[in-house]
């Protein structure tokens, strides 16, 4: 089973998460969101605001993931979004998201915490 550790306070983030919990029939994901977690934190030795960057996901085998190869990992646990990891799972589509995965994770990061203390 893998975990997913999300920021529950951003509203993208939230409705995207609904949306694979609603496909999770098969419930093969626990969902962690970060701001009411902090044991599964210190399980994996990651701290709040390194989450808060961006999605991080943690497999079977204790390996973490984040950004696009942890939403990866996300489809491939999903029946009906698997496809999307065979389409995506490849080094220079996986080098072109990240690109604009950055951007956007650094835009709403700066956006939702940089003027508040966390």
């Amino acid at each position: 089973m893998i975990k997913v550790f999300y920021d529950g306070n951003c509203s993208i983030c939230n409705r995207e998460i609904n949306f694979y919990k609603k496909l999770n029939s098969a419930s093969t994901i626990l969902w962690f969101d970060i701001h009411k977690c902090r044991k599964e934190l210190k399980i994996i030795k990651k701290t709040k605001k390194t989450c808060l960057k961006s999605l991080h996901v943690v497999d079977d085998k204790h390996n973490i993931y984040t950004e696009v190869d942890a939403f990866l990992i996300i489809y491939k646990n999903i029946s009906s979004l698997k496809f999307l990891y065979y389409l995506f799972n490849f080094k220079m589509i996986k080098f072109i998201l990240n690109f604009f995965y950055r951007i956007f994770a650094n835009y709403r990061y700066k956006k939702l915490y940089d003027s508040c203390k966390l």
